[in-house]
């Protein structure tokens, strides 16, 4: 029997929030989910970041399989990580058909509402109204297109922070940083912005047919980033201020979770309801780890002849450490507003010879990220055998604990076409530690950061809940569920085989017995583009260059650029 299934993508989403707020009896319509069906952790993709993570979601394949790694085109023509030249991703970017393709090549309808990855708009056997990455003044962002003159107020995202990074912390003499306070306007401001994504979500679903409902709250994710520690109530300091806000974001979550509860409704009791986040969310890491340094001291690393002379170079040379002349510096009142440690700070850093090094680290996205090893065969083994050892083995000198949780080798996290893109061996770092991009001398391996921006970043653990008709309730929490698995369930609810590329399986473990659960999910053949390869790679309108600017500096103003 086909279901319909309804399914709510919460960005960022962690049950350390959901829990409190539903043991207090805030969020009624959650709580009775999670009670009538099943639930657990989600892991995310390698990086937990929203464009790989919420490809996975689309196509259930890995980063190596449809090709998204990063927001920008990750290798980029120089092969550089997240160099300058490198463009922004889209969904022209993921190089495989969606979960949406293979619905509509089985004549199942869809609606789409505010999934990241989906821009620019391209034709899909239902409605689509695209997220993330949308520019902010494009003047279609929908399919059918002429949807789009419909929704002339409709708000993807809030893009107060374009000019501003919130919250950043002002260092020293720099004033060209803003300091934007939380205030309870920019949570009226999410909460606006939802309500009207959830109301015009309800009139879609209940004007158009479709089999599989999707409609994706990005602002859990954006608040998380700018307000987390007046999340969870344990964390307050005490103040007016931070209860007010704390107030606020259960007003704010109360909201949500009253949305849910309306689609709920109008889905219809046949309905299967699925609740899930593309990773989640916790306190920003405070520690930094300086793996081209310690790379440098063990000497698997090169530096640039033209950085020799840079004030980082000088310091590697001379092994004075920079984090002790910084200290010392704050000690010299007015030292550090000085015009001449202003331009040592904006100073460009030391450069990595990447050609001749034997090894050199990628900052990825944090907690995760990996080491390249410049050597082939046996040679490249042997190596990357000695880094996996020597990694699982740094310790953080103030604490005697491992920085990583896992050093793995990249066969080991994902496989498809595009692995070669993925570092040699990928680094999960406990969540305290992020790492640096300065390369210079440092007194240890991991120093404390010398600023913190958004008090909130990216966990790999996001939250799955799913209910309805033919699912099992349990009391105890799923676990081994993976982002990858959540296309090909929808496709097995629907009752359509499952591409054989997807890398997800389906979770037969949330069935009720007597139904789903005693059979087995079809494996068919790969699927295509929807209609077809042609028109569906063609795409819809592109950005202009104006508009890339705008997508990246609403990027930057979330941290996922410097």
């Amino acid at each position: 029997m086909t279901s319909r299934i309804l399914i709510v993508g919460l960005d960022g989403a962690t049950w350390d929030v959901l829990e409190p707020f539903m043991a207090d009896g805030d969020l009624p319509n959650l709580s009775r989910l999670r009670e009538q069906g099943g639930w657990g952790e989600l892991r995310s993709t390698l990086p937990p970041l929203s464009a790989p993570a919420w490809s996975t979601f689309l196509t259930g394949k890995s980063p190596a399989r449809h090709g998204v790694f990063h927001f920008v085109d990750w290798l980029d023509e120089t092969g550089d990580g997240l160099g300058a030249g490198a463009g922004l991703v889209d969904g022209s970017s993921i190089e495989s058909p969606t979960l949406w393709d293979v619905a509509a090549h089985h004549d199942r309808r869809v609606g789409v509402i505010n999934v990241p990855m989906t821009y620019p708009p391209r034709p899909v056997n239902g409605v689509m109204i695209t997220g993330l990455l949308t520019p902010p003044d494009a003047s279609v962002f929908t399919h059918p297109p002429e949807l789009s003159n419909e929704l002339p107020d409709y708000q993807i995202d809030l893009d107060r922070f374009i000019a501003a990074k919130p919250f950043a912390a002002l260092e020293g003499g720099d004033k060209q940083k803003r300091i934007v306070k939380p205030d309870l306007e920019l949570i009226d401001e999410f909460y606006a912005m939802e309500d009207q994504r959830g109301r015009t979500a309800l009139k879609l679903l209940q004007s158009e047919p479709w089999d599989a409902f999707t409609v994706v709250f990005t602002s859990t994710d954006r608040m998380g980033h700018y307000l987390w520690p007046y999340h969870r109530a344990a964390d307050l300091d005490g103040t007016p201020e931070a209860d007010e806000l704390h107030g606020a974001i259960r007003r704010f979550y109360r909201r949500i979770d009253e949305m849910i509860g309306e689609l709920i409704a109008a889905a219809g009791e046949g309905a299967v309801v699925m609740v899930v986040s593309d990773h989640g969310m916790g306190p920003i890491y405070t520690k930094n780890t300086h793996w081209n340094t310690w790379l440098f001291e063990k000497g698997y690393l090169n530096l640039a002849k033209t950085s020799t002379r840079t004030f980082d170079g000088w310091l590697l040379r001379l092994g004075i450490p920079r984090d002790r002349l910084r200290r010392l510096a704050k000690s010299i009142p007015g030292l550090m507003t000085s015009k001449p440690v202003h331009a040592l700070k904006k100073a460009p850093t030391a450069e990595i010879d990447k050609q001749s090094s034997t090894v050199y680290y990628e900052r990825w996205f944090d907690p995760v990220g990996g080491f390249r090893i410049n050597a082939e065969g046996e040679e490249k083994e042997r190596i990357r055998a000695e880094l996996m050892k020597a990694v699982a083995a740094v310790v953080d000198p103030d604490t005697g604990e491992p920085v990583v949780e896992d050093v793995l080798p990249r066969e080991d996290c994902m496989a498809g076409p595009h692995l070669d893109r993925a570092p040699d061996v990928i680094v999960v770092m406990d969540p305290d530690y992020g790492s640096s991009d300065r390369m210079s001398s440092y007194s240890s391996i991991v120093t404390q950061r010398p600023h913190i921006g958004d008090p909130g970043g990216h966990q790999i653990e996001g939250i799955f809940m799913c209910a309805g008709a033919g699912i099992a309730s349990t009391s105890d929490p799923y676990t081994g569920l993976s982002l990858e698995d959540i296309a090909p369930t929808v496709l097995h609810l629907m009752d359509v085989g499952v591409p054989s590329d997807m890398d997800g399986r389906v979770l037969s473990e949330i069935f009720a017995s007597g139904g789903r659960a005693d059979r087995d999910p079809t494996i068919a053949e790969v699927m295509t583009w929807w209609p077809d390869e042609e028109t569906a790679r063609a795409g819809g309108p592109g950005r202009l260059a104006a508009d890339e600017r705008a997508v990246r500096d609403r990027l930057r103003a979330l941290g996922y650029f410097e």
